[in-house]
Order: structure tokens, then sequence, then C-alpha cells
């Protein structure tokens, strides 16, 4: 077990928000295969995000991520920590399906930091083109940082990072509490080009 304390059993509810609007967060199912390869199959979508996504983005590789958050391996402890004693609440999945209607449109996730920086997490996310615009995300975001805090008591900082092209996201980000922290020119190269990064931080209220 590593220091920000994984899992072997879960206790992640189905449905862990419920939004208006028809929005909600809940885990991925295998019925999400068809929905996500068809918005994640979007350039403009994979344009905004790390190449650890393929593109095309198949069905095999829908169903390889769904086993995946179906499991516990990348399950993280919840509830109060103490340096003596870790977490000691139920792991719980740090990643989820953002759904409209039930559908699969979505995702977003916590990526736990290990050695000096096992009390930080990156936060993550992605969104179907059609529903871009819409408010979806400044709903999203907020509610499940908000949910981190109340569930994770080992996090004091989240992190994140922006193309510097996609203004939209960082005002995303303003909106779930982050503060801007820097600019990183030539920090990322994606589909042959160099892009500067803008790097985001939240501090645990």
């Amino acid at each position: 077990m590593d220091t920000a304390e994984r899992g072997t059993s879960s206790s992640t509810p189905d449905i862990l928000l419920q939004l208006p609007d028809g929005i909600a967060l809940r885990n991925w199912r295998r019925s999400d295969v068809l929905s996500s390869v068809r918005h994640l199959n979007d350039e403009k979508v994979w344009n905004n995000l790390r190449n650890r996504i393929p593109h095309p983005y198949t069905e095999a590789d829908a169903t390889e991520w769904i086993n995946f958050c179906q499991g516990t391996s990348h399950h993280v402890r919840s509830g109060k920590w103490t340096s003596e004693n870790g977490s000691e609440g139920p792991a719980v999945s740090p990643s989820y399906a953002i759904t409209i209607n039930d559908e699969a449109v979505g995702g977003i996730g916590l990526d736990f930091k290990d050695d000096i920086y096992f009390r930080t997490a990156e936060v993550g996310y992605w969104l179907g083109a059609e529903h871009w615009g819409k408010g979806v995300m400044s709903k999203v975001t907020p509610a499940f940082v908000e949910w981190a805090w109340q569930t994770f008591d080992i996090l004091v900082r989240l992190n994140a990072e922006t193309a510097e092209s996609n203004a939209v996201s960082g005002k995303v980000l303003e909106k779930a509490g982050f503060k801007y922290e820097g600019r990183r020119p030539n920090m990322a190269c994606k589909n042959g080009e160099m892009r500067t990064t803008l790097v985001w931080g939240a501090l645990r209220p």
C-alpha cells in the first residue's frame, strides 16, 4: 500500500452526485462503452487531453478503462487522516462518469500523487464537444472538488493544468476555487506542436 493508502475494498455509491439539468456523476458501467467511444473519438476533445488516452478511441479501449474503474486497485481510502494512522475510512473510487440523462458524456477524476507529494492530487476531466458551452463543467467541477475535500482528508492541495489556448477550462477551474499559479512555455507537445501550459492550484478551504 502506498502513501495515498489505496484500498482493496470499496464503498463507492453508484450515483456520486446528482446535479441540476439531468447531470450526474456516477460510477462507470459496461453499458457506457458505446457512448464514451462516440464522445472521445472527437478530435476536438482529444486535442485537449493527454496522449495516454488513445486516438482513435475504440470499444476495446473503453472496455479496458471501465474494467479498470470497476476494479479496486486504484481506489483510495477516505475519511480522517493522521500522520500516525493514515486514512481510516473505506476505499472509494477517484474516477467517475459525467452523465446527462444517464448517458455518459464525459469523465472526471483525481490522480493521487506519491513520494513527498502524497497529500496532493491532480484533477482531470473531459466532456463531449456537443455539450460544450452549456455550463456542464461549471456545475460538475465545483461539486466534484467539494466532494474531494469532504471525502479525502489526506488532501491539502489539488492541482490542475490547462492548455493556454483553452481559456474556458481555466474559467471552470476558477469557479471550483483554483488559482492561476503560472505559465510554462513549451511544456507540452501535442500533435507535433509545442504548447504552453497554465498551472492551477487549490488549497483546502
